[in-house]
């Protein structure tokens, strides 16, 4: 061998003696608690969540393994629980040519609700392009769908997701869905439904959570749920969403409308189903909720001609999807949520007014409701108006600098330096 060669050999011995020290010491050295920090911080600020990840280790030279990854929604729904989604693995790997500067390329893989998620991101300068196949997931592990049907659900769910993004945005996305829910079975013949109050009735909802309340229902054999769309300028529109099996026949439509981040896109969604007779002709458990179904105001308000129950799913991802009973599907607009009292955001319970004989009343607001005149025509029986009874009236705002009202007598006198200003 000659001289020159030893010492290229030399030379690049050296500069891999030097490569593997220098991954050894950032693979022992790294701040990865830091990194783990920052990733929490980046994807709470991109999908408006609160993330938690329990570790972040190197997988080879370039992947990352992400442990005990939690979403949690950062507004609670009108029981006051925070929406959350759970992934106990996920493993993320670039590309080399992601790592020296050219397009995003990264394959995949989350561990979550009892199965597997694999699939690839890529990102090129205008689109970005998601592929993901599913299989084992477990439907009983999907909250909203577990809280609406009340009892525990097995099947397996698989499918495949491939969805582009025109300019990274996922209300510009267009691809298609497929999903399927395979040996779907509704129940087990022991967990029992709960009844739900509203909640200011706390006490009586505590009673009707314990475990000797609500009805148990005999299992339900739903078989394969079916669901196909089609995604166009950010709006997902079922092509397909049906069931039938000899306990319950099943059909959906609406659309899921999509925005950024994903998790506030908007479900409205209009399911149908009607239970066959068979089914009711199990137990006398079936045969009894059937019966409150027919008469229930709520189930009647979803009653439909063809006989199915009618139901729109509408809400936020992230918050709370509602089923809302009605026979003619989903209005044109998701309906809005109210907030719920002791929820942030909600506006503070009204005052009680205060009644003021011959002057209307006036609240602690400052918001005064004088009596009409004859011409309003608001005369209770008798044809005169009555001292101290509330009639309608213009609303007209009352400045009261000194609490001159608000500490008055019952029945006195507005004072003389106080005019009503209508608002």
């Amino acid at each position: 061998m000659k001289t020159w060669q030893r010492r290229l050999l030399l030379g690049l011995g050296y500069a891999l003696l030097f490569l593997v020290a220098f991954l050894v010491f950032l693979y022992l050295a790294f701040p990865w608690d830091r990194a783990t920090r920052y990733a929490e911080a980046a994807l709470a600020k991109a999908l408006d969540m609160d993330v938690h990840i329990g570790s972040i280790e190197p997988s080879w030279f370039t992947g990352l393994e992400l442990t005990d990854v939690t979403l949690r929604a950062r507004k609670p729904d009108r029981q006051g629980h925070l929406r959350s989604l759970h992934a106990d693995r996920v493993l993320a790997r670039a590309s080399a040519g992601t790592l020296f500067g050219g397009d995003i390329d990264v394959d995949f893989t989350l561990e979550m609700m009892g199965g597997k998620v694999e699939g690839q991101y890529y990102r090129a300068q205008k689109d970005s392009r998601i592929v993901a196949s599913l299989e084992g997931l477990s439907p009983n592990e999907v909250t909203f769908l577990r809280e609406m049907v009340g009892l525990p659900i097995r099947g397996g769910l698989s499918g495949r997701i491939d969805v582009t993004l025109r300019d990274h945005k996922f209300a510009k996305a267009a691809g298609t869905i497929e999903i399927a829910a395979r040996n779907v079975v509704v129940g087990d013949g022991k967990a029992r439904i709960k009844l739900k109050v509203k909640p200011q009735y706390a006490e009586l909802q505590e009673f009707l959570d314990r475990e000797d309340q609500g009805v148990a229902l005999p299992p339900m054999t739903v078989g394969t749920v079916t669901l196909k769309a089609r995604v166009t300028q950010g709006v997902a529109r079922l092509s397909q969403f049906e069931a039938a099996s000899e306990h319950i026949e099943f059909k959906g439509e609406g659309e899921l409308i999509l925005t950024d981040p994903v998790t506030a896109s908007t479900s409205a969604i209009y399911i149908m189903y009607k239970l066959t007779e068979a089914y009711e002709s199990l137990d006398s458990e079936a045969r009894a909720m059937m019966e409150n179904m027919r008469t229930s105001p709520v189930y009647r308000r979803a009653l439909r001609t063809d006989g199915f129950f009618g139901f729109c799913l509408t809400g936020v991802l992230r918050e709370r999807v509602r089923p809302l009973p009605t026979r003619d599907g989903c209005p044109d607009r998701p309906v809005p949520e109210p907030p719920a009292p002791g929820v942030p955001g909600a506006p503070p319970p009204a005052p009680a007014p205060t009644i003021i004989s011959g002057a209307g009343f006036v609240d602690p607001a400052g918001t005064a409701w004088p009596h009409p005149g004859p011409e309003a025509g608001c005369r209770p029986r008798g044809g005169r108006a009555m001292p101290g009874r509330l009639h309608r009236g213009t609303p007209s705002r009352l400045p009261d600098p000194h609490g001159a009202l608000a500490a008055r007598p019952l029945g006195s006198p507005v004072p003389s330096g106080i005019a009503p200003e209508v608002a």
